[in-house]
């Protein structure tokens, strides 16, 4: 995120958000808490319609921060008729999903960070489950802990493709049996 994204907070603000948001006033002022505030603020000024949806089979949401991978999937997903939508943050990548049917959500883990990328899968996950959505979520990184595939599964993924030799077949090889399995 560059400096002119940043924004200074005082106590004062930070208290005026949580109490929007309906965050209890003694907690404390974590990242995670702000960022749960944030969501539930643009939650509910997009407030998503209370008619279940259906995802639409070839709407694809792509959330990644570095640009030449939103460029390449959003030109090889184009090529093969999906329809894609790229975000390069959180928030940016929620708002998307909250106004919009997609059947697939590909994110990065470190979005920008990882502790970012596992707040965006939670809340993803949270959205589908309550509006009972068909919506699967793919998760890419260039991360080699063995223990974030563990981590993203347990947490809501469907699947999860490290960014290695070959990476991009195999995810519109994934995409592609997804949508013929249906």
């Amino acid at each position: 995120m560059n400096d002119d994204n940043k924004v200074e907070l005082n106590q004062e603000l930070v208290k005026q958000i949580f109490e929007l948001a309906n965050i209890p006033k003694n907690s404390d002022v974590t990242e995670e808490n702000l960022l749960d505030a944030v969501v539930k603020l643009k939650s509910a000024l997009n407030p998503i319609e209370d008619a279940p949806f259906n995802p639409t089979s070839n709407n694809i949401l792509v959330i990644d921060d570095i640009g030449v991978v939103t460029y390449q999937l959003k030109i090889l997903f184009r090529n093969l008729g999906y329809n894609v939508q790229v975000a390069k943050d959180i928030f940016t990548g929620l708002n998307a999903f909250v106004k919009s049917n997609f059947a697939f959500v590909i994110m990065d883990l470190f979005v920008s960070t990882e502790q970012e990328g596992y707040t965006l899968l939670h809340e993803t996950k949270k959205i589908i489950t309550k509006n009972n959505l068909n919506t699967k979520i793919v998760i890419i990184t260039a991360s080699t802990k063995a223990e974030n595939k563990v981590k993203c599964l347990n947490g809501g993924a469907d699947y999860f493709i490290k960014k290695d030799a070959g990476w991009q077949d195999k995810l519109i090889e994934l995409i592609e049996s997804a949508q013929s399995a249906e």
